[in-house]
């Protein structure tokens, strides 16, 4: 009975390693969609150095004022959690503070929207949208 016990032992590894290889190769076949080497790239816009410098600007303030209210937003959340009692109190607080992230990030996007019609460029597209993750922009920086 022993020597039967040897022999499994000794065959179980390059059995592991054989159906590990196997279901590689299988799950090889079942993905789909493009690759990102084969996407397009998104279109480019050229700034001028003008266009570069005031979106420069104006994304650094609209970054700076962001971060500020997600402080502001992370310190009320954090005040509402110690002193919730119980679960649903707990709830609230977090209902709460999603609420809160969801507008700053409407605002936001909004402000930025407001900016690029501003200087006359396209909004970049989101996760959501066509552009993917991309840069959309090219800057005098970029030519060289």
């Amino acid at each position: 009975m022993s020597l039967l016990r040897n022999v499994q032992l000794l065959l179980l590894p390059p059995a592991a390693v054989t159906l590990a290889m196997l279901l590689q190769v299988g799950s090889g076949h079942a993905q789909t969609g493009t690759s990102p080497s084969t996407r397009p790239a998104p279109a480019r816009v050229k700034l001028t150095p003008s266009q570069e410098a005031e979106l420069y600007k104006g994304q650094r303030s609209l970054s700076l004022r962001a971060h500020a209210e997600q402080i502001a937003i992370l310190q009320k959340g954090e005040r509402c959690l110690n002193e919730a009692k119980d679960l649903a109190a707990l709830s609230a607080c977090r209902r709460s503070e999603r609420q809160a992230r969801r507008e700053l990030m409407g605002r936001t996007r909004n402000e930025a929207r407001a900016l690029h019609q501003r200087l006359g460029l396209p909004m970049r597209e989101g996760r959501r949208g066509k552009g993917g993750k991309g840069r959309a922009w090219e800057t005098p920086a970029d030519q060289n």
